[in-house]
């Protein structure tokens, strides 16, 4: 078969162009393919760096948040659980709990004469136990904090005994007494639990040293440690609603009757077995009503 020599010449100049045309068009589209991919990613970089640390930071404050919440339900949970233990270790004593009232301030004192009127007149089998309950907290003076011990009853002192005659008249008639604590006048055993609240022991430390009755026969039921804060604002005024936030009378409402400015005390009243109580606190240990 023949070739006409221009036919030919042409067709290869057309498939050349045909080349050239294709291997600019996959240059450009090379390039414009690749070049918004790394114009891309490095956006995409830039902005995971910056939002990166937030996210971290959110993560952080989340993370301590949760360990913040899960201390204090742990503390709870462990008080709970002291508690019941403490109740049952009461229960099995001998005995009832009762509450006897008498003068603001003559508590250790009573405790003192009804010891040793139990003594004297032989009702030792049926007066087993005379406590006066109290606290350790730190109280603000001359601009410092400090360690005090305060009646946790003003008022009243806790008798575990046998109730008799024998035994209610010694009771009775001790100087300082005022009356039994009950229904109508009549003496009314208080329940373990509610006894519990009172007298629980502090944690025990790491040397195992737990709650104990000192000489006076105080029980000491809480004991923070010191620390070198100064004076903390008292946001607080007279007649308003507080709830109290630690102790025994944690949760109980509170009217705040006194505030000493200079060594942060506050007075407040709170009923106690039917009867209004004061009470000392510091700014700590409450919180107002909303």
């Amino acid at each position: 078969m023949t070739h006409d020599p221009h036919v030919w010449s042409t067709r290869m100049s057309e498939e050349n162009n045909l080349d050239t045309t294709e291997a600019v068009e996959a240059t450009e589209l090379g390039a414009s393919t690749e070049e918004p991919t790394e114009t891309s990613t490095a956006t995409d970089l830039t902005s995971e760096a910056e939002t990166e640390p937030a996210a971290e930071g959110d993560a952080l404050a989340a993370a301590a948040a949760a360990l913040g919440d899960t201390e204090e339900e742990d503390a709870e949970a462990s008080y709970k659980k002291r508690l019941r233990d403490y109740t049952r270790e009461l229960k099995k004593q001998p005995g009832k709990w009762y509450i006897i009232q008498c003068y603001s301030g003559y508590e250790n004192k009573v405790k003192t004469n009804l010891d040793m009127r139990a003594q004297t007149l032989e009702v030792e089998e049926f007066i087993y136990d005379v406590v006066v309950p109290i606290e350790q907290a730190l109280e603000v003076k001359d601009g410092k904090r400090k360690l005090v011990k305060r009646k946790l009853l003003p008022g009243y002192v806790l008798v575990r005994m046998e109730l008799n005659d024998k035994a209610w008249s010694v009771v009775r008639d001790t100087p300082g007494v005022t009356s039994f604590v009950g229904n109508e006048g009549n003496a009314t055993p208080v329940k373990h639990r509610d006894v519990a609240k009172f007298l629980i022991p502090k944690e025990p430390t790491v040397d195992g040293e737990g709650g104990v009755a000192n000489a006076d026969g105080e029980m000491v039921i809480a004991m923070p440690e010191e620390d070198s804060k100064s004076a903390v604002k008292i946001d607080f005024k007279v007649g308003e609603a507080v709830t109290i936030l630690t102790g025994a009378l944690a949760s109980v409402a509170a009217t705040i009757s006194e505030i000493d400015q200079v060594t942060g005390k506050i007075q407040a009243l709170v009923s106690i077995f039917g009867r209004e109580t004061p009470v000392e606190l510091t700014v700590d240990q409450i919180e107002k009503i909303n």
